[in-house]
C-alpha cells in the first residue's frame, strides 16, 4: 500500500502533538485499524530520531571545532587566558 501525502502530514502532526483531540483520537483509531499506517508511524519516529541525533552530533562537532580554534589560534591568547582564569 502506498503512503498518501495526507497520511504523512497527519503522522508528522501526530508525532509533534499538534493534532486536535478529535483528530488525534481518529488517527489513533486508524493506527489500530490500519497496520500499514502504524508501520509508517514507527518508521517516521525512527527517521525523526535519527535526523535529530545527526543534527546534535553535527552541532557538537561544530562547537568542538570553534572551541579548538579559539584555544589554539594565536590571536585569541587574551581570550584563552580570561577563560582559563575562571577555572584555574
Amino acid at each position: 500500500m502506498k503512503t498518501s501525502w495526507n497520511d504523512t502530514i497527519l503522522t508528522e502532526q501526530y508525532l509533534s502533538g499538534s493534532l486536535s483531540d478529535e483528530d488525534r483520537a481518529l488517527f489513533e483509531a486508524r493506527l489500530i485499524l490500519e497496520p500499514q499506517l502504524a508501520d509508517n508511524l514507527k518508521w517516521q519516529q525512527k527517521t525523526t530520531m535519527a535526523a535529530r541525533q545527526y543534527g546534535r552530533q553535527k552541532l557538537r562537532e561544530e562547537i568542538e571545532q570553534v572551541s579548538h580554534h579559539m584555544f589554539t589560534a594565536s590571536h585569541y591568547v587574551s581570550f584563552r587566558k580570561k577563560v582559563l582564569s575562571f577555572f584555574g
